[in-house]
């Protein structure tokens, strides 16, 4: 009789090779998982990095940190402006741990737990970053209110801002004799100006109060004339008051002398004058 001979692996060769596929599973396994690891621990810091950016912008443009005072639902306020400042971080992390904020007046902070031997790792990726407790891994990232705000402070924005501080002078404004040109509409409670001001329409809604008012120009009597109130004064000089759509001049006293028959010059009809020996005249 022949044996019959048995083909395929026996079971001291698949014994051996499932040895051999352990190992190589033991071996590439931990490798496997640091680079996942790597990979969470990189995006996480790169979120938080995001974030603490954001919120620096945020302040610099508002004037405040988001969602001040205590800054909870800072991540859902940078999410919703329009624009919004930041867009695709959840409010947990790659570890799937909660993202919380925080702040203070001048400091804004994000905590959130990594995992055992690798909240180092990322707290050593990101600036200002503290491992807050090694027991559950927590970690806290803070950033100071940006570019050294009172430096900010100290500087005047050349265009429109949310925070209105940042075009508001709390100073005198020193000109160093310059110009201000190119102004639309001036709003002051007073101004003081050594030489002449010039304008094409002055408008008072109180009294105005001069030394000497010169008037420039001039118009001739009974000429037309609105609205009804407007003084002017003739070539020569006599003043002139617009009265019923009219120039008219207005009786007054010649402090020279005249003689009978003289003539009354720029005076209106009305006007008096007195001669050389006291008598009164009255031009006509």
């Amino acid at each position: 009789m022949h044996r019959r001979r048995q083909s395929g692996f026996s079971l001291l060769e698949l014994a051996i090779s499932i040895a051999i596929m352990a190992m190589i599973t033991a071996a590439t396994v931990p490798s496997f998982m640091e680079g996942i690891n790597e990979m969470r621990a990189n995006l996480t810091a790169q979120e938080t990095q995001t974030i603490l950016d954001a919120a620096r912008a945020y302040r610099a443009e508002k004037g405040g940190w988001p969602g001040a005072p205590l800054c909870a639902n800072a991540l859902s306020v940078l999410q919703t402006t329009s624009p919004p400042y930041i867009g695709g971080i959840s409010s947990t992390n790659k570890y799937k741990s909660p993202i919380t904020t925080s702040c203070t007046t001048n400091t804004f902070s994000v905590d959130q737990n990594i995992i055992k031997d690798w909240e180092g790792v990322v707290a050593n990726s990101l600036p200002g970053t503290t491992v807050v407790s090694t027991a559950t891994s927590l970690i806290r990232s803070t950033v100071s209110a940006p570019g050294s705000e009172s430096a900010l402070n100290d500087k005047l924005s050349r265009t429109a801002q949310a925070n209105a501080e940042l075009n508001r002078m709390r100073t005198t404004l020193l000109m160093g004799n310059n110009n201000i040109t190119e102004v639309n509409n001036l709003d002051t409670v007073s101004v003081t100006a050594s030489g002449m001001v010039s304008a094409q329409t002055l408008s008072s809604t109180g009294r105005a109060t001069v030394g000497d008012l010169a008037i420039m120009g001039s118009n001739t009597e009974s000429a037309s004339c609105s609205p009804n109130g407007l003084v002017s004064r003739t070539a020569g000089g006599t003043p002139l008051n617009c009265t019923n759509g009219r120039w008219v001049k207005q009786v007054a006293y010649n402090p020279g002398t005249v003689t009978t028959g003289q003539g009354c010059g720029d005076f209106a009809k009305g006007s008096i004058a007195f001669d050389s020996s006291g008598k009164m005249f009255i031009c006509k």
